[in-house]
């Protein structure tokens, strides 16, 4: 029985584990590959406070990655936390991740092709014509002269990364969105 461990040799979930929970978070994963285990046993084996285990965990929950069944200890009276992880799921996180991202290109495309920039000769702020134009072509900063910028490099290069992003949701890297099933 594949055990989990397969789908972080992806460089892509790689990838997304190390932005979103850093390298503490992959060897928590690793820790919890398998098997289920408390936050407790977790941090202890792994030498790292128990609170950023927790935080790596809800983390993981958060995007269900992760479960836990809660008990409460007979002798003390506090609950435990036993983890499992559920790690098929991160193709589709992944995927809804770059959506968004997609998205928010789009959006923000839309924002740089449609509006014309000045910026500050000084300490280049930038900022857009209604804007520049109120407070009389001077920095609201600095008070510094404000000068039009062709925003068109801008507008490209999000155009190329939208194209990518579009690609890659498009046309799946064979294999790479297939998570083995636990």
């Amino acid at each position: 029985m594949d055990n989990g461990s397969a789908i972080l040799e992806n460089p892509e979930v790689r990838q997304f584990f190390e932005e979103v929970l850093g390298e503490e978070g992959l060897k928590v994963i690793n820790a919890l590959i398998g098997r289920e285990a408390t936050d407790e046993e977790i941090a202890e084996e792994l030498g790292l406070k128990l609170n950023l285990v927790r935080k790596i965990l809800y983390k993981l929950y958060d995007y269900r990655l992760a479960s836990y069944v809660r008990t409460k200890d007979k002798d003390i009276g506090w609950y435990i936390y036993t983890w499992k992880l559920d790690l098929p799921r991160v193709m589709d996180v992944i995927q809804e991740r770059k959506r968004k991202i997609l998205e928010d290109l789009t959006n923000k495309l839309e924002y740089e092709a449609n509006t014309v920039f000045f910026e500050c000769t000084n300490d280049h702020f930038r900022i857009p014509y209604d804007i520049a134009s109120e407070r009389g072509f001077r920095c609201p900063q600095c008070e510094g002269a404000l000068e039009y910028i062709n925003n068109q490099e801008a507008v490209e290069s999000l155009e190329r990364e939208i194209r990518r992003l579009q690609d890659e949701l498009e046309n799946p890297v064979p294999g790479a969105l297939k998570a083995p099933r636990m």
